[in-house]
């Protein structure tokens, strides 16, 4: 008989489930997205902000045609499966129910010499007879698992079939999904274009703007590494002196049990150990900030953004610029876009270190993690202060808002020590 198999079906059900999941995440960013270059559009045509959002939205509506793509493969896959699975049912069937029509004529063609009551009779022995009574009783059980299993069977490609029906249905609304969001994704790049050609006649305005901001963030990423260079200094004296502390209390502790004894203890030569590998050097933290960093470091991937909704529009890294061309811009994190008056939070627990202001980036908070900075600017108020005590998601500002771009965009860092990271990998996707 055909034993299936459920486990790829489970995982072939888990991969469907995680790509629905992603596709719906996918909409409500482009939901996103399309709200604020709405907002945008209301407030300035043809500005780059409006041009960053639309980028997005095509690279957001791209990854949502290979979702699409990717649903319909997963779906052609289970086809193949289920038909597969059909016919090999078809096939069981067919055989079973050839061994039972043998086995029906067998027993009609034997029945007209041998009744089963003859059959015991005859037995030599009280022994014999009673296995011929099981064989009997056996046999007649084999006939009605025979029946079983063909009505089993049959019950079982019923269901497959109506499945497989269900899946062409969800196969053709896939593929006009698929259609839809290839039409959308044209009139996005049209749009695009459009954007793109109005703004390469300002070339002028555009190269003083990003002539400003690279003095600017130069300025701001010297800022932040003498801050963060600092407080490492500061962070590996006080772990220095709480392991004297330590040390202290128990050298003391020692010469008191000594006393009470009245023995001496005789000094010990410092046993030689072999180096430690770079990873595993004490950076100079204190246990508290040891463990902080850990849990920060753990949660790489998990962390939660700044802000409650928004759109990465400026990826991490050095990239060419979207208008200018042989122009290239580097970020040293990423551009957030979100809605007027939005809170920004703190994407782990930690310290404040410091509150910044740059001319390009507004007011900014420096949080330590650890080992481990975040850094948040574009906040037009700050509602924390140096040495405050923070919690994930607190609030520590508000967004600003820029008059000239009609934008709202937040900017986040995260530094280990003083080399910086990109936050992209360590937000949640």
């Amino acid at each position: 008989m055909l034993m299936l198999n459920s486990t790829p079906a489970f995982a072939q059900s888990s991969d469907k489930t995680a790509l629905q999941n992603k596709y719906d995440k996918l909409q409500d960013e482009i939901k996103d997205a399309e709200d604020l270059l709405n907002s945008t559009k209301k407030k300035k045509e043809n500005s780059m902000n409006e041009l960053k959002l639309l980028n997005r939205k095509i690279d957001m509506r791209e990854e949502v045609i290979t979702t699409i793509a990717q649903q319909v493969t997963s779906v052609n896959t289970e086809l193949t499966q289920t038909n597969r699975a059909i016919q090999a049912m078809q096939d069981d069937i067919s055989e079973l129910k050839k061994q039972y029509a043998q086995m029906v004529y067998y027993t009609y063609v034997h029945d007209q010499d041998y009744k089963p009551l003859h059959f015991i009779f005859s037995a030599e022995s009280i022994n014999d007879a009673f296995q011929r009574v099981q064989y009997i009783r056996s046999f007649h059980g084999f006939r009605k698992d025979q029946i079983t299993a063909i009505e089993d069977i049959s019950e079982d490609l019923q269901a497959k079939i109506a499945h497989i029906e269900n899946e062409k249905v969800e196969k053709e609304s896939l593929l006009a999904k698929e259609e839809k969001e290839k039409k959308k994704l044209d009139d996005e790049k049209s749009k695009k274009d459009s954007a793109l050609k109005k703004l390469s006649t300002q070339e002028k305005d555009l190269k003083k703007q990003i002539d400003k901001k690279k003095k600017d963030a130069v300025s701001l990423k010297n800022k932040i590494q003498a801050i963060i260079a600092e407080e490492i200094k500061k962070e590996k004296q006080r772990a220095a002196e709480e392991a004297a502390k330590k040390e202290a209390e128990a050298k003391k502790a020692a010469e008191k049990a000594n006393t009470t004894t009245g023995t001496t203890t005789t000094p010990q030569t410092p046993v030689q150990t072999k180096e430690k590998p770079a990873e595993q050097i004490n950076l100079g933290l204190t246990p508290e900030m040891q463990l902080i960093s850990k849990n920060f470091s753990g949660n790489k991937g998990k962390l939660p953004w700044p802000v409650e909704r928004g759109t990465i529009t400026e990826r991490f890294g050095t990239h060419p610029h979207p208008v200018l061309k042989d122009v290239m811009v580097e970020n040293n994190g990423i551009d957030i876009a979100t809605a007027d008056g939005s809170l920004v939070r703190s994407i782990f627990d930690g310290e404040v270190v410091n509150v910044i202001f740059n001319p390009s980036f507004q007011k900014g908070v420096i949080i330590k993690h650890g080992e481990y900075y975040s850094v948040y600017t574009n906040l037009s108020d700050v509602t924390v202060k140096a040495g405050d005590k923070v919690t994930t998601k607190q609030k520590i500002g508000t967004a600003w808002e820029d008059p000239e771009e009609g934008k709202t965009e937040v900017h986040l860092e995260i530094w280990k020590g003083t080399v910086i990271l990109d936050p992209a990998l360590w937000i949640s996707k």
